[in-house]
């Protein structure tokens, strides 16, 4: 019996391969952001995590 994180980590490489793939296909584009959209769309910072 597989535990909620283990499938959670499934889906997570079932979809990093998906990206892979479309990625090797051309099908999908991964670029840097310009200063623009940086300026626009800033980092947001991690949440606090819960002890």
């Amino acid at each position: 019996m597989l535990t909620q994180a283990d499938r959670a980590a499934e889906r997570r490489r079932e979809k990093m391969k998906e990206i892979a793939r479309q990625v090797k296909d051309g099908s999908l584009r991964i670029r840097k952001m310009t200063r623009d959209e940086r300026r626009r769309y800033p980092a947001v910072p991690p949440k606090a995590r819960r002890k």
